[in-house]
């Protein structure tokens, strides 16, 4: 019989911190954003009026599974609304619960959510992968616990899958992309004026877990001069308000093997930057960043193409180049995949209700206007 435990206080996120590390392991594609350091460090820079729910679920005294949930307050034109929700807040794509067997894990906890008092207005569990949408894990999983899932697409990301070889991907792009590429690859391999440095440590365990600030200043120089020094989202490397959070993250990712930096050089200058977090071959972009100077001599082809061929050289499974500004990520990618969301909304919950319907109307909107023609929205329609 599986019971579950709830955690509200960051601090007490120690005490299971070994098998937390053990349930990682076990869950396939697994991210560093579900790691037990990021979240520790996720709410240390932004869990101020917000509420944790993390729910371990247990058979006897053995820890199968972790579920970490959140109570934000979202604005809305109705007021605030409380969602209950993964604590992923965009800055990856993907999130699950952590366990062998997630819908038994993921039913079991949700069940615990509606046996305690309320305190959310709606559930939104987003950030769901193809895979989670396709077998209905997340689904089946509110439906056994009682609630009413609505699917729904939150976004969508990039793809670039590593099948095969080098050259097969090549030939895979358009003839003008795959023209530009050679040209430029062969230029600088043989004049040896640019280089791309990858550093992709192993971590504290391999004794491998130097953070190589001086790459990481590099890159917070670059990202200042680009676009994204005059950004006023507050999500770029460089934007001061997150530094403190971002050097967090890449202690916790060089530590723990899962940082992967790529810098380009000209003629010994660094003028490009990668800045991904990889686990079992899989890579994600956080952010990356050209120089006036990149742009100047149209490195940033260059970089992207030596990414992706260092990539296939070095065995890695996919790249997650992540979402929004997809003209310029098209002729890169393989496949775009959706990003989905599973939510409930209350019945007794005036706002939630007013919300399904505003959720509703986009989704018609969306597929009226053909944006987010996905994999989910197909599999909705009738054949």
């Amino acid at each position: 019989m599986l019971r579950v435990l709830e955690i509200n206080e960051p601090q007490d996120l120690s005490y299971v911190r070994c098998n937390w590390h053990r349930l990682w392991e076990s869950t396939q594609g697994a991210t560093f954003f579900q790691t037990i350091e990021w979240l520790q460090i996720y709410w240390k820079h932004f869990g101020e009026g917000k509420h944790l729910r993390v729910l371990l679920v247990l058979d006897g005294q053995q820890l199968v599974g972790v579920v970490p949930l959140v109570v934000i307050k979202e604005p809305t034109r109705l007021g605030k609304v409380r969602v209950l929700t993964y604590p992923l807040a965009d800055w990856g794509t993907h999130f699950s619960v952590l366990a062998e067997n997630p819908l038994q894990t993921l039913g079991r906890a949700l069940q615990h959510i509606q046996d305690t008092p309320r305190n959310w207005d709606m559930i939104d569990l987003r950030w769901l992968a193809e895979e989670d949408l396709e077998l209905n894990l997340t689904s089946d999983a509110m439906s056994e616990a009682g609630y009413n899932p609505s699917p729904g697409v939150w976004t969508e990301t990039v793809f670039v899958d590593f099948e095969g070889t080098w050259d097969d991907y090549l030939r895979s792009r358009s003839p003008k992309l795959r023209s530009d590429i050679r040209r430029k690859l062969k230029k600088y391999d043989l004049t040896g004026r640019v280089h791309l440095e990858r550093y992709r440590p192993k971590g504290k365990a391999a004794n491998d877990c130097d953070p190589r600030w001086d790459l990481y200043e590099q890159a917070t120089a670059i990202a200042e001069k680009s676009w994204q020094g005059h950004s006023t989202t507050g999500t770029t490397i460089s934007h001061r308000p997150i530094r403190r959070y971002i050097k967090d993250c890449h202690i916790a990712a060089t530590e723990l093997g899962m940082l992967d930096l790529a810098m380009l050089y000209l003629d010994g200058n660094p003028i490009g930057f990668c800045y991904n977090y990889c686990s079992d071959g899989h890579v994600f972009g956080l952010r990356r960043g050209d120089s006036p100077e990149a742009r100047e001599h149209g490195l940033g082809t260059v970089l992207t193409a030596a990414l992706i061929r260092d990539s296939f050289e070095r065995g890695d499974k996919t790249l997650d180049m992540g979402p929004g500004s997809f003209e310029a990520k098209r002729r890169w990618m393989t496949r775009i995949a959706t990003v989905g969301r599973m939510t409930h909304y209350p019945m007794l919950a005036p706002r939630a209700q007013i919300l399904r319907l505003k959720h509703w109307l986009q989704s018609c909107r969306d597929r009226k206007t053909g944006r987010l023609r996905t994999a989910l929205e197909e599999k909705q329609s009738p054949a």
